[in-house]
């Protein structure tokens, strides 16, 4: 019998094509008439068509409701992608089962679950499965972000904050006084084969495959009380971010090879993420001599004492930070001040998250610091800048989470009141930091930016000439900010980089060492001008040992016929691709067709679209020819998968 769609011979009483899945017409048991492969009764003689149907046995309906019969289904079932896994462990739960209460161990339970998960759920992980007084999370499935790994050590770090509050919030359960809630976490990031597992009644969604979920769980079991571990890979992917304390490689049972361990001690300062980053071999900036030239001209007119605004913009991975590094070097090498204001993702839902975190850093909160001495700090330093505390230290108090001051009178503001003087305060202090020097404000990743934000620099772009500021707001193309027009304000856009620019770029990477032709056309042409693709995938390769030294070059040895993603690249990259729903699947047609069959990809991608708005003829017109010159001869291993997402189109 002949498959509708891809056309592959199966036999006669099959229900499903052996090749690409789809379900193949019922011919009738009386007539023996082909018919619609739903269809309950034979169009020819009216016969019902349910004794083949019944003819099926359990085992091969359970299959058919399994696989789904699609191969769309099927991909969305099971996908290869990096993700970072956390294990969480509750320490010493079999003394607390002895001890408690079943009633009362289980509401000890729940309580430490709930409070666990809603720290992961903040920062955009997903708790897969609750293993007894531990839990298992994913960060980077279902939904990627370009920063899964440190999200991941977020939500660590996070659940051990978390702890004494709960057991504050757990004292009248006499247990837990006299031994509280520890946990112990684990984390590693690695590829693995996300889908569903089982079968029946026992299938499980969302389960992972590969070595990934082992290392983490045996990274865990090494963890002492109270710490986040993670492995090598993982610290690779958050070493800027987090301050990290190596604990040598260990063996871990079942691994073939001893893993590279970290504890993670705290997340860093704006200020000690800036001195991390000078302190790594930093190559001369490739291009952007002109961008750069025009942020030092605004930087001399606020010298001048004119305050500006400049709007630079550009895709992931262009080089924003790049060049605002370099800006941040010649303000500092001058003697001036800059301030940074960091949006992030997993904070979008928190208002003026950004500026309370540099508040806290002006006024050096120390982790020690009570909150009446945070209230003493807070009012010395409003009066070193000349602003009166008595409104100011009641707002920024109620700001920064502090109580009421006493002694100050009581602010009998509308909520919306007390907001717009709290963004007055804001402005008058950062005004009052440039009284003295003009200071470069980096407003970094403002398409995270919370409204609060938002509606804080808006107004600031109305007062910023009165101050001597330069204020850099760096975002992605997608934001759209009302500013442009006023004249204080310059809009800069990053685009990518010419073949020239990379080819420079990638000799500055390698050093005193220059890399094969071949070896620079293939980077040039994989990463199509983003300087964050250049700068990894040369560095995977100088550190991969497919390279040998001849002389002073480096030739290829081994390099397969494509490259692998860099582990840094691969959240962001499955990021964009988890952001358009359509885009993974064209993503995977280009990868199983190839790079250069432009037409093939364009072809077929028509021809689903033309499917999807029911337009099945104008789709298998639009396939015949390329469909018979592409499949005709062709049953290799790497080729099937082609031939039934061709299949499948058609």
């Amino acid at each position: 019998m002949l498959c509708p769609k891809c056309r592959a011979d199966n036999q006669e009483d099959a229900t499903r094509c052996r090749h690409c899945g789809a379900q193949l017409p019922r011919s009738c048991p009386s007539c023996h008439a082909e018919g619609r492969p739903q269809a309950k009764f034979c169009d020819e003689c009216g016969a019902s068509l349910a004794a083949r149907a019944d003819a099926t046995s359990a085992l091969d309906q359970d299959e058919v409701q399994h696989e789904s019969g699609t191969a769309e289904r099927m991909t969305s079932e099971a996908e290869r992608r990096q993700l970072t896994v956390m294990f969480c462990d509750l320490v010493e739960s079999t003394v607390l089962s002895e001890l408690l209460d079943p009633e009362e161990l289980r509401e000890v339970m729940h309580a430490y679950q709930k409070r666990s998960a809603n720290v992961i759920a903040r920062f955009g992980g997903h708790v897969a499965k609750y293993l007894g007084d531990g839990l298992l999370a994913y960060f980077g499935y279902p939904q990627a972000h370009g920063d899964d790994a440190q999200r991941a050590v977020c939500a660590g770090l996070g659940i051990v904050a978390a702890m004494p509050q709960l057991n504050a919030d757990l004292q009248h359960t006499e247990v837990l006084r006299k031994l509280p809630l520890r946990v112990r976490i684990g984390i590693h990031t690695g590829l693995a084969v996300v889908g569903d597992m089982g079968v029946g009644g026992s299938r499980e969604s969302m389960a992972i495959v590969g070595e990934t979920p082992n290392i983490a769980a045996r990274i865990e079991a090494l963890a002492q009380p109270g710490t986040v571990v993670i492995s090598a890979v993982t610290n690779k992917l958050v070493e800027m971010r987090f301050v990290c304390q190596s604990l040598g490689s260990q063996p871990l049972k079942g691994i073939s090879a001893p893993v590279g361990l970290y504890r993670v001690l705290a997340e860093r300062s704006d200020q000690s993420r800036t001195d991390a980053s000078s302190g790594t071999s930093l190559r001369p900036m490739v291009g952007r001599h002109k961008e750069l030239g025009l942020l030092l001209e605004q930087w001399e007119w606020v010298k001048q004492g004119q305050s500006q605004v400049v709007l630079l913009s550009g895709e992931a991975g262009i080089g924003k930070t790049r060049l605002m590094r370099e800006l941040k070097t010649h303000v500092a090498h001058e003697g001036h001040t800059h301030i940074e204001f960091r949006c992030l993702a997993y904070y979008q839902n928190t208002a003026l998250h950004p500026v309370i975190e540099h508040v806290r850093q002006l006024l050096q909160f120390g982790s020690e610091d009570s909150p009446q001495q945070k209230l003493v700090k807070l009012e010395r330093k409003l009066k070193l800048y000349g602003l009166a505390p008595d409104q100011g230290v009641p707002l920024l108090a109620s700001l920064l989470s502090l109580p009421y001051p006493e002694g100050c009178p009581l602010l009998e503001l509308s909520p919306s009141m007390q907001k717009q003087k709290t963004l007055q305060v804001l402005i008058a202090l950062l005004a009052a930091e440039a009284e003295r020097n003009p200071v470069l404000a980096a407003w970094e990743d403002l398409h995270w930016a919370d409204p609060s934000t938002l509606e804080l620099l808006d107004l600031f772009a109305q007062l910023a000439p009165a101050a001597r500021i330069l204020a850099v707001m760096t975002f992605r193309p997608h934001l759209k900010l009302p500013w442009e027009s006023r004249p204080h304000v310059t809009a800069v856009v990053l685009n990518r980089l010419p073949g020239a620019e990379v080819r420079t770029m990638v000799e500055g990477l390698a050093w005193e060492k220059t890399l094969a032709p071949e070896i620079v056309d293939q980077i040039v042409t994989k990463t199509d001008g983003v300087p964050l693709f250049v700068e990894e995938l040369t560095r995977m390769l100088l550190e991969s040992g497919w390279l040998r030294e001849q002389g002073d070059r480096r030739e290829p040895a081994s390099i397969p016929q494509g490259f692998e993603i860099p582990t840094t690249l691969q959240d962001l990259l499955t990021a964009r691709l988890d952001q358009v729903a359509t885009a993974r699947r064209v993503a995977q047609l280009a990868a199983t067709l190839g790079a250069k069959s432009w037409e093939l990809r364009a072809a077929i991608s028509l021809a689903r679209l033309r499917v999807k708005q029911g337009k099945r003829e104008q789709a298998r017109v639009t396939l015949a020819n390329v469909y018979e010159w592409f499949t005709e001869g062709f049953d290799t291993p790497d080729l099937r998968d082609a031939k039934i997402l061709l299949a499948e189109s058609v």
